[in-house]
């Protein structure tokens, strides 16, 4: 079993305050397709496509894990970056997890080396845990860019 030596499940609430059904679906996952265990695990562990449970940031090592096989543990522990910066009151378990957000860069980054058709979600996720290792937001530069684009000069007729 993945990570249940380590982590403490019955104190790490997923968004439906269930404490037990995240290891029983990261156990699931690992050792099936079975999308609709992945599906209820993304709720479980996303809010609304916005907040983070504690169940979410326990899981993060087990869906780094799975990430070099797995679009859909790329996807959801992505998701789960996107949102740490937001408040979650969990700050001590994102700090926990700095060894999986080093290991998932390195994922990500090999993955996308490969051209992988899932390449937008795995940038995006890149983003992330850019995001989440330095303190500084990739788009900074981007927004203080000035892009001057220039129409055609083809005549129209």
């Amino acid at each position: 079993m993945f990570n249940a030596q380590v982590v403490n499940w019955a104190q790490m609430p997923d968004c439906w305050f269930d404490v037990d059904r995240v290891p029983e679906l990261l156990e699931r996952v690992e050792h099936q397709d079975d999308a609709e265990a992945w599906k209820e695990l993304g709720c479980r562990l996303v809010l609304e496509h916005d907040l983070v449970s504690p169940a979410g940031f326990a899981a993060l090592p087990d869906l780094v894990r799975l990430a070099p096989r797995r679009a859909e543990a790329r996807g959801l522990a992505g998701r789960i970056l996107e949102r740490a910066t937001g408040r979650h009151g969990c700050d001590d378990l994102l700090a926990d997890c700095a060894n999986a957000i080093k290991e998932f860069r390195e994922v990500l980054d090999r993955h996308l080396r490969s051209r992988p058709a899932d390449y937008l979600m795995s940038f995006r996720a890149l983003l992330a845990v850019e995001e989440e290792s330095t303190g500084r937001t990739p788009w900074r530069a981007l927004r203080t860019t000035s892009i001057t684009w220039t129409a055609p000069t083809a005549a129209w007729g």
